[in-house]
């Protein structure tokens, strides 16, 4: 008589070579707007043994393998048009407290190699999601993002803002660990204020102004950002930030009037109280993006809009030619805001020689009258890989960006 054994597929791969394949799906969300997404896909095979075959022990030979499942990257395109749809939640690895980051003054350095974060990538064919742009193409870049919102205490009315606590300048970092921040302002005196992509510091200690932002209007980002705004600005903030990206399909996502709308409610309150900028926006040059979505935000916002001043990101070829790019983006930004007041929280160049960018950008932007609108900005981001070549240590890039 014969008895059958279920076997799953696992142990089979063990005792009789029978093979599983593995794939697996995770989507991590975070405030880095780096989206990782990884498939694993167990197959349960049946298999029928005839009573008194199996083997009496584990042949040596036989033993199974798990393959490893490395998490990939998903790219965002340069362009800032196409993001995957998960640039919002990032889990960033924690790094252990680290030393005072070393730095020294900037010296001319060779073409600096890419960022380990950014990897060239051809533009993708256009979709309705993902309008053609006109730059030429460009490096896949990725993206942070916010986490909830985090309630802290009430406050129960509205104070005038406090004088900044930040050390003066224009030059502010953009993070996820704010013991970064603080291991490089120990060593930098040129950053004057800092941001996560929420409305929460989470820790930040830097003497440095924390400028809160609304990433969007939905409750897991503003649960919480009536408080965490005002604490900020009675902490030295004279400026918030609106939502994230709305022109673009990954990020916000949402048409002008719906913004304008959501954006008057959360953002009225604070009207007096502190500098209020519109949605930040793409680099993107199609119809509906970039300065065209700005330009229909103004106009359903209308003349009782509370905004004084707008949010622009760009990303782009490196070089002193990509430097001049970046800086006529911004003159175009700034003619279609009509506020003279442009902060740029998020800017990159994403291939070619990455020191002569940041170099030529920074010093326009520091010295140069003609960018006086510019209010505020801000690399793409305080993270190995970009500003970062370690977790105490600055890349070629970054030790200019923190020293010139």
């Amino acid at each position: 008589m014969f008895s059958k054994y279920i076997v799953p597929a696992l142990c089979a791969a063990n005792l009789l070579g029978v093979e599983a394949a593995n794939h697996h799906r995770h989507m991590h969300n975070r405030r880095d707007y780096i989206a990782t997404e990884v498939e694993i896909v167990t197959d349960i095979v049946t298999v029928y043994v005839t009573e008194g075959d199996l083997p009496t022990s584990t042949p040596t030979s036989a033993a199974a393998s798990v393959p490893s499942v490395a998490a990939a990257a998903v790219p965002y395109k340069g362009d800032d048009s196409n993001v995957e749809a998960a640039k919002p939640a990032v889990t960033t690895t924690t790094t252990p407290a680290a030393p005072v980051v070393a730095l020294s003054p900037p010296v001319e350095q060779p073409v600096a190699p890419k960022p380990t974060t950014m990897v060239t990538a051809t533009k993708a064919a256009p979709s309705p999601e993902q309008p053609e742009v006109s730059l030429p193409t460009q490096a896949a870049v990725v993206k942070p993002a916010p986490i909830a919102s985090k309630v802290s205490s009430a406050v129960p009315t509205y104070a005038a803002p406090a004088p900044s606590t930040g050390k003066g300048g224009k030059r502010g970092l953009a993070y996820n660990d704010a013991k970064l921040v603080s291991n490089v302002c120990s060593s930098s005196n040129k950053f004057s204020w800092a941001y996560n992509w929420g409305s929460h510091s989470d820790g930040l200690d830097a003497a440095v102004t924390y400028i809160p932002t609304l990433w969007g209007p939905a409750p897991e980002h503003s649960n919480g950002w009536t408080e965490n705004a005002q604490k900020a600005i009675s902490a030295g903030a004279d400026t918030i930030f609106s939502f994230n990206e709305c022109d673009n399909a990954g990020q916000c996502n949402m048409d002008a009037a719906s913004a304008a709308a959501a954006h008057k409610s959360f953002m009225k309150p604070f009207v007096g109280k502190a500098k209020i900028l519109a949605p930040s926006i793409t680099s993107s040059e199609s119809a509906g993006q970039g300065c065209s979505w700005l330009s229909s935000f103004m106009e359903a916002c209308g003349s009782d809009c509370p905004m004084d001043g707008c949010n622009a990101h760009w990303y782009g070829p490196g070089g002193e030619d990509g430097a001049d790019l970046f800086l006529k983006h911004l003159e175009k930004v700034n003619e279609t805001c009509g506020k003279n007041n442009v902060w740029v929280t998020e800017f990159a160049a994403t291939d070619g020689d990455v020191d002569a960018f940041v170099k030529k950008a920074v010093h326009e932007l520091d010295t140069n009258s003609k960018y006086s609108f510019v209010q505020g900005y801000s690399y793409f981001y305080l993270a190995q890989g970009s500003l970062m070549q370690s977790a105490n240590a600055l890349s070629t890039f970054g030790n200019i960006y923190a020293t010139m």
